[in-house]
């Protein structure tokens, strides 16, 4: 009898602890990423369902994956994929030869933590972004290795507010750069219910710029799973229609 006791009390300490650490943080739902980084031996998988309509042109990502594992203090490794389906259809008729489903290439994008905030210089973290070439469904194949990078910025301005930004570069298959951007401003509403509100685009020299707002909630069942949604819409004409998620994150020791 004692030893169910004991494991009674274990198991109730160690959902204790598991409740007393540090709420979740995560990438998602928005395009700018946490400043933040997985402590060492933590392991993350973000996923969720991803929707983008630009006219003719749809693009369905189930799953969309993130997987996070902290490694050093200053080094956090992630995995970064999709199931993706694309569809197009001209003047109302689908056109099944151009769509193309299956995994995503797999991008490489660890996070080179570089300075703590202090006061009001923000907290900057680098993340490169790998992406091999010949990698995933025939048709979204890359034929270079094509990489990029961004700059991390975050301000937690007090116990409700963070200021976080997103800048860099990233250079595909054409090799011409496209630069990108974000700016998210993230409010706790209570312990459990978070929201933000964001902008962020894409623009290069020979191609039209993109802007886009969107926004969403958050919701930590616990200290370790969140669940989130999010949806936006065009800031001009070269946008997107419209773009949707929803999804959830897990973290583990």
């Amino acid at each position: 009898m004692n030893k169910y006791l004991l494991l009674t009390i274990a198991l109730l300490f160690s959902v204790q602890l598991s409740m007393a650490q540090d709420a979740i943080f995560t990438d998602r739902p928005n395009t700018t990423d946490a400043a933040q980084l997985l402590e060492p031996g933590v392991f993350q998988a973000e996923l969720g369902y991803a929707r983008m309509k630009d006219g003719d042109y749809s693009k369905t990502d189930v799953p969309n994956v993130n997987l996070k594992y902290g490694i050093l203090p200053w080094l956090e490794m992630r995995i970064q994929t999709n199931y993706s389906r694309t569809h197009l259809s001209i003047d109302g008729i689908d056109t099944v030869d151009y769509d193309v489903n299956g995994l995503t290439p797999i991008t490489l994008a660890p996070k080179i933590k570089l300075i703590e905030q202090n006061f009001a210089i923000p907290a900057i973290t680098l993340t490169p972004l790998l992406t091999p070439g010949h990698i995933g469904a025939e048709g979204f194949q890359n034929d270079h290795f094509n990489y990029g990078f961004r700059f991390l910025f975050e301000n937690v301005l007090n116990d409700k507010f963070t200021w976080g930004h997103g800048f860099g570069a990233d250079w595909d298959d054409s090799r011409e750069t496209t630069w990108a951007y974000s700016s998210a401003l993230s409010m706790s509403i209570t312990d459990k219910l978070g929201s933000f509100a964001e902008i962020y685009g894409y623009f290069a020299n020979d191609y039209p710029s993109q802007h886009v707002f969107d926004a969403g909630l958050t919701y930590a069942a616990t200290s370790d799973l969140q669940f989130d949604i999010a949806g936006g819409i065009p800031l001009n004409e070269n946008a997107p229609d419209y773009t949707f998620t929803i999804g959830v994150s897990y973290r583990a020791n």
